[in-house]
C-alpha cells in the first residue's frame, strides 16, 4: 500500500509538472480531471490500464495481455507521446520513463520498479 500511494503521489507530480509547463492550471491536477482522474484509474477494479498493469507485474507480456482484451488500455497507447511531451517541455517523468520502456521495451514491471527505486531521494516538491 505505501508503494502504491508514493507512486501514485509522485505520479500526480509528474503529471502536474508536465501539464503546467503546457499552460495549465496547477489547481486542476488536484481536482476531478487531475486527481480523481488517476485515482479511479490506479485503483478502480475496472480501469484497463490497471488490468495491464497487474498482469505485467505478474510476468505475463503485453502482447498476451491486449490479445485477450476488448477495449484499449489508452495508457499503452499514450506512453510515446506523454514523454515526447515531457522532452518538448523539458519536464522530468521518471515514472512515465519506466512505464514507456516496460510498454515498448519489453522492460518487466520489476526492473521498472528497481529503476524508480535507485533514484537519488530529491525533495518532495522538487522536480524530479
Amino acid at each position: 500500500d505505501n508503494t502504491r500511494a508514493a507512486v501514485m503521489t509522485r505520479g500526480l507530480a509528474e503529471l502536474t509538472r508536465l501539464g503546467v509547463a503546457m499552460g495549465g492550471e496547477p489547481a486542476t491536477f488536484s481536482g476531478l480531471a487531475g486527481l480523481g482522474d488517476l485515482l479511479a484509474t490506479c485503483m478502480s477494479p475496472q480501469s484497463r490500464n490497471r488490468y495491464v498493469g497487474e498482469q505485467l507485474g505478474r510476468g505475463r507480456s503485453l502482447d498476451e495481455i491486449i490479445e485477450e482484451m476488448n477495449q484499449v488500455a489508452e495508457g499503452v497507447k499514450t506512453a510515446r507521446i506523454v514523454l515526447d511531451l515531457a522532452e518538448r517541455y523539458d519536464v522530468a517523468m521518471p515514472i512515465a520513463e519506466e512505464m514507456r520502456a516496460v510498454v515498448t521495451e519489453g522492460r518487466t514491471a520489476m526492473q521498472a520498479y528497481r529503476g524508480l527505486v535507485q533514484r537519488p531521494a530529491t525533495s518532495e516538491l522538487a522536480p524530479d
